[in-house]
């Protein structure tokens, strides 16, 4: 049975819970009657209004309200009475408050109505939102910075949902694609390809949704919405959102005027390159004719015997035979170094192929043969057995080591006889191969070094100085380069060094 003591200290336990909620809350909680004068002011309201609770006890509620809403406060209060229409009583708001101090600040309000037998209660929830609004203003505020960027930049930029669907796109990518506001959105990229690129572009946002790809740029063509073709490079990036599928950003960089740019150096680089192995098969104009002097002079010695063997009572058909295959091996050599010729000299575009370097130096010491036997140079070959493989124009190729060859027995002009020899070598290092050319001639004077590569530079009397500088850009045409070195007979030691690739 319950005696009045246990009442009285059941209720005693519960207010002291009750205020101790009240005190220990995070937010602010206010209390008043129904004619609005505060009864319950907790610290929490305290630390949010600047007042201390004995300051507000039983003044009006409309002391912590802007003047505005404090003018309407107890008209809204006496409708409710009356009517029961709610305003604010059972439904949260955000509304502006006032400290002490009189600075207004961003709040939210939850009213609730509490049953008393005092009479109609009503206790307040106050949340200080200031911090939260200044946050929200900061990224509001770069937001309109970073947005305003994105207009503004000269690149164009788009934002896409995976597998690709354009969500957003900036005024420069719309320019360039010549597209209006709101036309790009919900368009597949891949829509915007031309050829065969959407396999690249799918394989590398696969790649990098999967964290596998390390390529976050492609090179591309895409069409205009006049179905013009643009060289354009992309990047792309993906970036992480909650609860959904990455975001793709990618920036479209133009590069259709870059791309016509090269081709147009390319053609004006190939045809000088041409008329480089014109000009050097005019210099060799006297090897390349003793070269086709000899089988033709050949040619003309057996044919002579034939024709006297015929004229003998008796025919001697084996040795008639044997002249009759003489003429034809000789014909055949000439027809060779015709065939040489003919190939190097012959106006081409240029054509990259998997190659052997090995191979190509062969080649160009069968051309280079008649110089290097009238100036009395030998050529040692110490190169690799089985060298990697390299992507290269091998015409190209063969114009630059000619053109070292050349240069390195014109440089043994006082050498002396026993000394003149071309030493050519070839390695492997860190994934290029090497082709060293060796002379025993002076070598480059130190003053001259640095403008060895220049156009029109040269060293020699009647020189036009462009061998070397065509020489240096086709090898850096080809991803390599051509250097120099002092070697350790005194002379020249060109290096080429070219990267390797798998076949």
């Amino acid at each position: 049975m319950t005696t009045p003591e246990d009442s009285a200290r059941s209720a005693s336990d519960l207010a002291a819970r009750y205020e101790g909620l009240i005190e220990a809350a995070v937010d602010g909680v206010v209390l008043i009657d129904e004619r609005g004068r505060i009864e319950v002011f907790n610290p929490a309201a305290e630390r949010i209004f600047g007042y201390a609770a004995e300051d507000v006890a039983g003044h009006n509620i409309t002391m912590l309200m802007p003047q505005g809403d404090a003018a309407r406060h107890d008209a809204h209060l006496d409708t409710y009475h009356r009517t029961g229409r709610r305003q604010i009583i059972g439904i949260g708001r955000e509304l502006v408050g006032r400290r002490r101090n009189g600075d207004l600040f961003p709040m939210d309000l939850s009213v609730g109505e509490v049953a008393s037998s005092e009479g109609r209660k009503y206790v307040g929830f106050v949340r200080d939102l200031t911090q939260r609004k200044r946050m929200e203003d900061t990224i509001r505020a770069r937001e309109d910075e970073l947005r305003e960027v994105v207009d503004n930049v000269p690149i164009g930029i788009f934002t896409a949902e995976l597998p690709g669907i354009i969500q957003a796109a900036n005024p420069a990518l719309r320019r360039l694609l010549r597209y209006e506001a709101g036309e790009l959105a919900g368009m597949p990229f891949i829509r915007l390809l031309s050829g065969g690129d959407y396999r690249q572009l799918t394989a590398m946002i696969t790649d990098l949704t999967n964290g596998a790809g390390a390529d976050r740029v492609a090179e591309l063509r895409i069409r205009r919405k006049d179905e013009a073709v643009l060289d354009v490079a992309l990047h792309i990036g993906l970036v992480a959102r909650a609860n959904t599928t990455p975001l793709i950003v990618g920036m479209v960089i133009d590069r259709t005027e870059k791309v016509r740019s090269e081709e147009v150096a390319r053609q004006a680089r190939e045809h000088l390159a041409h008329v480089g192995r014109l000009t050097t098969l005019g210099e060799m104009a006297s090897a390349i004719a003793h070269e086709i002097n000899q089988p033709l002079t050949a040619i003309a010695n057996h044919a002579q015997a034939a024709r006297r063997l015929l004229s003998m009572t008796e025919l001697d058909v084996e040795t008639l035979r044997d002249a009759c295959t003489q003429m034809a091996e000789q014909a055949l050599r000439a027809g060779q170094v015709v065939r040489r010729i003919r190939a190097f000299v012959t106006k081409r575009e240029s054509s990259k192929e998997l190659a052997d370097l090995n191979e190509i130096v062969r080649s160009v010491l069968e051309l280079a043969a008649g110089d290097a036997r009238e100036a009395g140079v030998r050529v040692e070959l110490d190169l690799q057995i089985s060298p990697p493989t390299v992507l290269v124009d091998p015409v190209q190729l063969q114009q630059v080591c000619l053109n070292l060859i050349r240069n390195a027995i014109d440089a043994m002009g006082e050498t002396a006889p026993e000394k003149r020899a071309i030493e050519i070598s070839s390695s492997e290092q860190d994934g290029l191969h090497v082709l060293c050319f060796d002379d025993h001639g002076p070598g480059i004077a130190p003053a001259a070094r640095d403008r060895l590569f220049y156009p029109f530079f040269t060293t020699k009397a009647d020189g036009m100085g462009m061998g070397l500088s065509i020489s240096q850009s086709i090898v850096a045409a080809h991803g390599g380069t051509l250097k120099y070195e002092t070697n350790a007979h005194g002379g020249a030691r060109f290096i080429i060094a070219l990267p390797i690739v798998a076949e």
